[in-house]
């Protein structure tokens, strides 16, 4: 499994970008009102591995030159990804993430929720002001089809019946479309034309769908004094994922394909340097160590 520290060898390309993605996304957090100091300084320090902005900003310097536009987007992709996952620990009772304790333990599940959404509205207003059309398109779709994907799957806990099919059309909903979109993203605003676009973003999906099956069986497996979060969760809230449903050999041979598959989407651009960042990525985002 992945920790902090493991993520330099492919941060190291756009470390300045990731800086500044993280400025961009405090400066629109900031609010007058200084009772709300607390909630915004939680999570300006809890910016995790930023997998999603980092596929973001390195598919846009695959394809030309990171500018603006590519941090301002990624800083919203990360304020999205922030509130889905104060969201999820409230649904999934969740105590500890990045080896911290979760909002909704501080604070409490309404207060966490208000949190999330908080960081919803401040990304659609930053998306407003950058009058883009297209992109508003690509982002509020996805973050619908995510709502999709979560909803599905609260409603198949407990029927560890569903087919493999049925689960991955969930994950994909839930997960693997906003690596896909980061990815496809990334290189619009370097105005790659519709082909490279459609390979990156195959790329992010299935590297999506590895990060979700290696994060479902870290649930299975892992140990909270390593992952840094919760662990046990979806079985103890009877969610039925991959390593549930199969074997721990079949689940592992599932990672290996879909991460294989996102290689496959990078061989085009394999001798540039932000291709080997994203084989990196994928690499250090999928390993289980288990």
């Amino acid at each position: 499994m992945t920790t902090p520290s493991s993520t330099s060898a492919y941060t190291a390309l756009i470390a300045d970008q990731l800086s500044a993605t993280r400025d961009f996304m405090s400066a629109q957090l900031q609010c007058p009102d200084v009772r709300l100091n607390e909630f915004i300084e939680y999570v300006n320090n809890r910016h995790g591995k930023m997998l999603r902005s980092a596929t973001l900003l390195l598919c846009g310097k695959l394809t030309g030159e990171i500018n603006r536009l590519h941090i301002g987007v990624a800083s919203v992709i990360e304020m999205i990804h922030a509130a889905t996952l104060l969201h999820d620990d409230v649904i999934d009772n969740s105590t500890m993430r990045r080896f911290q304790p979760t909002a909704n333990s501080i604070w409490g599940a309404k207060q966490a929720v208000l949190l999330g959404d908080y960081l919803l509205s401040k990304a659609f207003l930053a998306l407003i002001e950058f009058g883009r059309n297209d992109i508003n398109a690509i982002i509020t779709d996805t973050a619908a089809t995510i709502c999709q994907g979560e909803i599905a799957q609260n409603t198949s806990k407990g029927d560890f019946k569903i087919s493999v099919d049925e689960y991955l059309n969930i994950i994909s909903r839930k997960t693997a479309v906003f690596f896909a979109a980061a990815a496809q993203l990334g290189a619009i605003i370097s105005n790659a034309d519709e082909k490279t676009c459609k390979t990156l973003y195959d790329f992010g999906h299935n590297l999506g769908m590895a990060f979700q099956i290696t994060d479902d069986l870290i649930d299975v497996l892992g140990a909270e004094k390593d992952t840094g979060k919760t662990t046990g969760r979806d079985f103890e809230n009877t969610v039925p994922t991959m390593p549930i449903l199969k074997s721990i050999d079949y689940t592992k041979s599932q990672i290996e394909m879909f991460r294989q598959k996102a290689f496959d989407q990078l061989k085009p651009f394999e001798n540039h340097p932000a291709a080997k960042a994203l084989k990196e990525l994928t690499i250090s985002a999928t390993q289980t160590a288990l």
